[in-house]
């Protein structure tokens, strides 16, 4: 590792040397002096003592290489080979002036040396540089596989959470609960990324084929005002008609919609919205919306639309159970309630009714004379008197629970109305019955009926005694010549 030398500290050694090589050039030079002017009395050791002199005359040479390099030797060199030259012409002896020549070729060994550790410096140099590239590349690559790592964490993360909610809609078979758990999910998954940012989730349906949106669930985060009950807007219509997804970074400069129309839900600037499809026909739509622009990336879209294609198949699985179970309570031609599941109504009701004390009153109908008419007429006259008369009861009896009770047969449970109500009521259908007449090939048929009432707990406090006592009271109603409601003795 490179050690940092500050520059001020690097010229103060610099100096130094410099410094030290001058003195140290003043000393031998006096020496030099001293010995040239004993060289008369004693030349052996006055010839011995300069050569030292001299060779040490190297040391100032080196040290100002050291300092200032060429600048260096120009200063000194100069100086030592005057020393030679001086003591060679004393002493009247040329050995000296080897000392010259000498320092020629130390200072082209100086040079020497110094290029080799130039170029030593320039290869350790581009070694350390490949070496920080290398480590640079090693960073890079480190980088790139954590980012590939961390994308990968993420897949893994969004297919674990796909995962779980699937399981998690196939749970529930209620469709209102189903609907909820869609959105609260949904706004986990993906309101997560808003950073808190306002921001609303909705899930609409359409209440059949080619009608209206209706708001099955929503939430809200809890910065963002409630959502109210909504039919669906040109944002659900556009999906509904497209069977795509849309994205829109800003309602109020898309121009693929009416801007006037869009300027009119100023709550709403930006959204992502997915289709709800149900037998390979988009039926709803599940949308993420804000009160901001750019509030949604295309991120954040594909993993509404994977939501959603998890939440289509729950919907679609939700929607066929309540169909199933609707064939297995309904009767497919008046489409009222079944024998059995009447009686299990009917059994709920008689105990809530004793609990409570409150009033629990039963219709039991008959059509008068409808076999003779279904032989007369044919079976599909005879279905289509079955239909209008259900329509009618249900009509009537908005708040009971109608069943066909067996071929011409219906029962009406009413709870929490007494026997002068339920007489009342009965009154009111025989009434309307018979004013509603069928026409066949220009022919009138009169449409008529008989009707038993019984209610708990003036008649009995017993379910089955309830139905015996209404049935009577039919079969009373049919010996007293039809067309007429029975109520008591």
């Amino acid at each position: 590792m490179k050690r940092f030398v500050p520059q001020h500290y690097q010229n103060w050694t610099k100096h130094l040397l410099l410094a030290s090589a001058f003195l140290f050039l003043i000393v031998l030079t006096y020496f030099c002096l001293f010995q040239l002017n004993r060289f008369s009395t004693d030349v052996a050791h006055a010839q011995v003592q300069l050569a030292l002199i001299l060779s040490a005359s190297f040391i100032p040479v080196g040290l100002s290489w050291i300092s200032f390099r060429s600048l260096g030797l120009i200063l000194f060199l100069p100086f030592s080979g005057s020393l030679a030259v001086l003591t060679s012409s004393v002493t009247h002896s040329p050995l000296f002036l080897i000392f010259i020549p000498a320092h020629v070729v130390f200072c082209l060994l100086l040079f020497y040396v110094d290029q080799k550790k130039g170029a030593q410096i320039i290869d350790c140099n581009v070694e350390i540089e490949k070496a920080i590239n290398e480590k640079n590349d090693l960073e890079i690559a480190y980088q790139e596989k954590g980012i590939g790592i961390s994308a990968f964490f993420k897949k893994y993360t969004s297919y674990y959470n796909l995962r779980s909610l699937a399981n998690e809609f196939s749970s529930t078979l209620s469709l209102k609960e189903l609907c909820q758990t869609i959105v609260t999910r949904t706004m986990g998954l993906v309101g997560a990324g808003l950073n808190a940012a306002p921001a609303s989730c909705l899930l609409l349906l359409s209440e059949g084929e080619g009608g209206n949106l209706s708001l099955m669930a929503s939430k809200s985060l809890p910065s963002e005002k409630s959502i109210k009950s909504k039919s669906g807007d040109i944002f659900d219509f556009w999906i509904l008609r497209n069977r795509q997804s849309l994205i829109v970074a800003d309602t109020q400069k898309d121009f693929r919609f009416d801007l006037k129309k869009t300027a009119e839900s100023r709550e709403i600037r930006s959204l992502i919205s997915s289709p709800i499809i149900h037998e390979g026909k988009a039926m709803g739509t599940m949308r993420m919306q804000s009160p901001h622009a750019s509030s949604f990336t295309t991120d954040d879209l594909r993993i509404l639309d994977a939501i959603s294609t998890l939440a289509s198949s729950a919907v679609s699985n939700s929607i066929l159970f309540h169909k199933t179970e609707e064939l297995a309570i309904k009767d497919s031609l008046t489409g009222l309630y079944v024998q059995r599941y009447f009686l299990e109504r009917l059994n709920d009701e008689h105990k809530r009714s004793l609990m409570s004390g409150v009033a629990l009153t039963l219709l039991m109908c008959d059509l008068d004379h409808f076999k003779a008419c279904n032989d007369r007429y044919g079976h599909g006259i005879g279905d289509l008197i079955l239909t209008k008369t259900s329509d009618l009861l249900r009509t009537r009896a908005e708040h009971g629970i109608v069943a066909r009770y067996g071929g011409e047969e219906f029962s009406i449970l009413l709870p929490r109305l007494a026997r002068r109500e339920g007489l009342s009521l009965a009154e009111t259908i025989r009434r309307d019955l018979e004013q509603m007449n069928v026409t066949v090939r220009r022919e009138a048929i009169p449409m008529t009926i008989s009707i038993g009432v019984a209610s708990i707990p003036e008649d009995t406090l017993d379910s089955e005694g309830l139905i015996q006592i209404a049935d009577a009271r039919l079969y009373k109603a049919k010996k007293n010549g039809r067309n007429c409601v029975c109520g008591g003795d």
